[in-house]
């Protein structure tokens, strides 16, 4: 084999080695992109799966399933039932004396934009952990899935979600801050709020509102009737082809991607119960 004849061999290995390694890194880079892409979007889910159940959970009362009302009557099914805004472990049904406000934007230290905050009552009932003991507790749980404070059952659950550092953040009953989600770039909140028909009118309308908005008339939070969450998350290690694509985040205002793996999540969420 002359010289010549071994450098074009060596030449052809180089060749074929360069578009080995260069289809190794293109197949690693769509996997991780891939891989990066389904986080997020897990992410996102998960986190609007538990904003929205505290939305559909908030201005819920009691369901009282044995009143004083129609005990006379020998068919249980026949009975009637009673919406009870408080049941108390150790006496049968209290009247709450003060007002909570169901959906509500207040200030949090350290964070970015408009906070969310969810209440609703929380009572007791009857639990079966099994058919011969039944427990007298509460199934209802906060966004982190607690209902005690200090040990003691909450009578308020709150949760309170809001961005901070990069997370979506949430306080609960006990009242310390912990992370659902990382890699949050933006959190918008929009409220539709029910415009009575003898202020419009004519028909119930409805019109979009900002937490600013309703805290300048803080009585307007009472016809609140659907919470609007977008959540906007972004990859911090991938960074995809620039092939000036443009997207629409939160803010609604076309904006350039870049080289940036961004994934977009919106959801509105209606107000299920009204205990009023």
């Amino acid at each position: 084999m002359s010289l010549v004849e071994l450098l074009i061999g060596l030449s052809i290995g180089l060749v074929i080695i360069g578009i080995a390694l260069t289809s190794l890194q293109v197949s690693q880079f769509v996997s991780t992109t891939v891989s990066e892409s389904t986080t997020l979007l897990q992410d996102a889910n998960t986190a609007l799966r538990i904003i929205g159940a505290q939305i559909r959970q908030t201005e819920s009362v009691a369901l009282n399933l044995q009143p004083s009302l129609g005990s006379d009557i020998d068919t249980a099914a026949l009975r009637p039932v009673m919406f009870e805004q408080v049941l108390n472990v150790d006496e049968a049904a209290a009247v709450v004396d003060k007002t909570i406000s169901a959906v509500s934007s207040p200030n949090i230290s350290k964070s970015v934009g408009a906070a969310l905050q969810i209440q609703y009552e929380n009572f007791v009932e009857y639990l079966l952990s099994d058919a011969t003991a039944p427990t007298w507790d509460s199934a209802l749980r906060d966004c982190l899935g607690q209902n005690k404070s200090n040990r003691s059952l909450s009578t308020i659950i709150t949760s309170t979600f809001f961005l901070r550092d990069g997370n979506l953040m949430c306080t609960g009953v006990a009242g310390t801050a912990q992370p659902l989600i990382a890699n949050v770039k933006d959190f918008t909140i929009r409220l539709l709020r029910e415009i009575p028909a003898e202020i419009s009118g004519n028909e119930p309308q409805f019109q979009y509102a900002t937490p600013a908005s309703l805290n300048a008339h803080a009585a307007q939070w009472q016809n609140v009737s659907a919470v609007e969450i977008c959540l906007e998350l972004e990859a911090p290690a991938i960074k995809a082809p620039d092939v000036g694509a443009e997207y629409q985040p939160c803010s609604g205002q076309q904006r350039f991607k870049g080289s940036k793996l961004i994934v977009l999540a919106r959801q509105l969420f209606h107000i299920r119960a009204h205990g009023k």
